[in-house]
């Protein structure tokens, strides 16, 4: 068996980085601390009417608590630029996709003589 060799960096000298980060105690319990903030206030601004502003306020609060998740517990934040390239482009194309799909949905016209226009159904078309 081959003994393997280390730089001064702790590393193996064969180019290979350790398979994990280690986290502290303290980062864990902080982020755990913030993920509980984060679902307490998703609960309170659940109960209040904020009006047009509801869905906006809840996503933005999942998308901070889904950041602290893939950074920390994922390890994201600790990993090699390719692996940051990839969770980056994929929140981008979900992006795109739901721009595309709410594009679409909003610029609908919302009328009633949609379906009877189409239908061959005698009584939809006398509504």
């Amino acid at each position: 068996m081959a003994h393997e060799t280390t730089h001064s960096t702790g590393h193996p000298a064969n180019g290979h980085e350790p398979a994990h980060h280690s986290i502290s105690a303290t980062t864990c319990l902080l982020v755990f601390a913030a993920l509980v903030i984060g679902t307490v206030a998703t609960v309170w601004t659940a109960s209040m009417d904020l009006g047009a502003f509801n869905t906006p306020v809840a996503l933005a609060i999942a998308i901070g608590k889904a950041t602290l998740i893939i950074l920390y517990f994922m390890h994201v934040l600790y990993s090699k630029w390719l692996t940051r390239t990839v969770v980056i482009g994929s929140f981008f194309f979900l992006i795109v996709l739901f721009g595309l799909t709410f594009s679409d949905y909003l610029t609908r016209e919302k009328t009633r003589e949609i379906p009877a226009l189409y239908s061959s159904d005698p009584l939809l078309k006398q509504q």
